[in-house]
């Protein structure tokens, strides 16, 4: 299991600069390719993106898009032997609000995962980022993570640590 922690670039500059809409209130997932895209025409989204859309709601967990619902990205597939998590993001108000949202959301996706890789054979392995905003300066954070599906819970305490910076 790796988990690794880097700076990332304002989600809330991005948004502005790329004329989105800003998730205050849930998880958003961001499109592969939301640090050097110029505009959201040249967006892109993980395959699994719907159902990850799908299953935080399903888990009662409020999603929030940055995009509206007809100028949603393309998405890419990726074939390979592991899962490929689209980004999340989950911004300081939206930890103020429900302090156990990362918990949540990442209990469902380990969950899913496991599930999904039943009966393969194969040691399953998810690579997962999550860009999380810090209460007291607003910058953004991201934690990349690649392992079992077990290990997804362990996130939250990394998530819950880099927003309270």
């Amino acid at each position: 299991m790796t988990i690794s922690v880097s700076d990332y670039p304002s989600v809330a500059d991005r948004i502005a600069t790329l004329g989105c809409d800003f998730p205050e209130s849930g998880v958003a997932l961001l499109p592969l390719n939301f640090e050097s895209a110029t505009s959201i025409t040249e967006f892109r989204q993980a395959s699994e993106a719907s159902t990850v859309r799908t299953l935080l709601r399903s888990a009662g967990l409020s999603y929030a898009e940055i995009v509206q619902r007809d100028k949603r990205p393309p998405y890419v597939h990726n074939n390979a032997f592991e899962w490929i998590a689209p980004t999340m993001f989950i911004s300081a108000g939206v930890l103020s609000q429900n302090p156990n949202v990362a918990s949540v959301a990442l209990s469902v996706l380990a969950n899913y995962v496991t599930d999904f890789f039943k009966g393969r054979g194969k040691v399953a392995a998810v690579k997962l980022d999550v860009v999380v905003e810090t209460t007291k300066t607003k910058t953004s954070k991201r934690i990349s993570y690649e392992g079992s599906p077990e290990g997804l819970r362990e996130l939250a305490e990394v998530i819950r640590e880099i927003a309270n910076e």
